[in-house]
């Protein structure tokens, strides 16, 4: 299994994801990095960029492309089994939606596309539920696109904030590669309903 994955925003989780690549990667998947332009360019309360690429690419033994002159290579020589981005922020979802492909993760999602392969989107927003909604509701509608289960991580004190269940990628490159959509695609705790 080739995996092109896309690294986007949503900091405090990039961790996470890079324990899923472990993961895979220890089940002999091979995975090339993609990261956003703020992801390469930015350290933030949750670490350091430079640190993060260095772990992302020790771990995957590979480069990251992290330019649009990287990622339109990936079309062309149509290379890979699938593409993840994860985490997905509702600023990448609303740049797929929109065919906006400025920067090296949404490139790589056009890629992908245009060879009718699957495109997994692992979602990290705090407005997913909100008016960001709307695009990932028109992207799961979309042929070859397939979206990781996700779950309110604090409804609480972010109403509108969802995280996919990183732990659940695998499945979904799974499914997807069969052409189903995993299920159930929303996660709750019914004990957990507050009226």
């Amino acid at each position: 299994m080739k995996i092109a994955w896309g690294i986007s925003g949503s900091y405090c989780n990039h961790q996470k994801v890079l324990n899923q690549i472990k993961q895979l990667i220890n089940k002999g998947y091979f995975i090339q990095p993609i990261v956003s332009h703020n992801t390469i360019a930015y350290s933030t309360r949750f670490g350091d960029n430079e640190q993060f690429i260095n772990d992302l690419q020790t771990i995957t033994g590979n480069e990251v492309m992290s330019n649009i002159v990287e990622s339109e290579t990936i079309g062309p020589n149509c290379e890979f089994d699938v593409c993840v981005i994860a985490p997905c922020t509702a600023t990448t979802i609303s740049k797929l939606v929109h065919g906006d492909y400025d920067h090296s993760v949404t490139l790589c999602a056009k890629a992908i596309l245009r060879n009718n392969l699957p495109l997994i989107i692992g979602i990290a927003s705090n407005d997913i539920l909100g008016i960001s909604g709307e695009n990932l509701m028109k992207l799961a509608q979309i042929k070859n696109i397939y979206i990781v289960p996700f779950y309110q991580d604090d409804y609480r004190q972010k109403t509108n904030s969802c995280i996919s269940k990183w732990e659940l990628i695998d499945k979904t490159i799974s499914c997807a590669l069969k052409g189903k959509q995993i299920q159930p695609l929303l996660y709750t705790k019914e004990e957990d309903y507050e009226l």
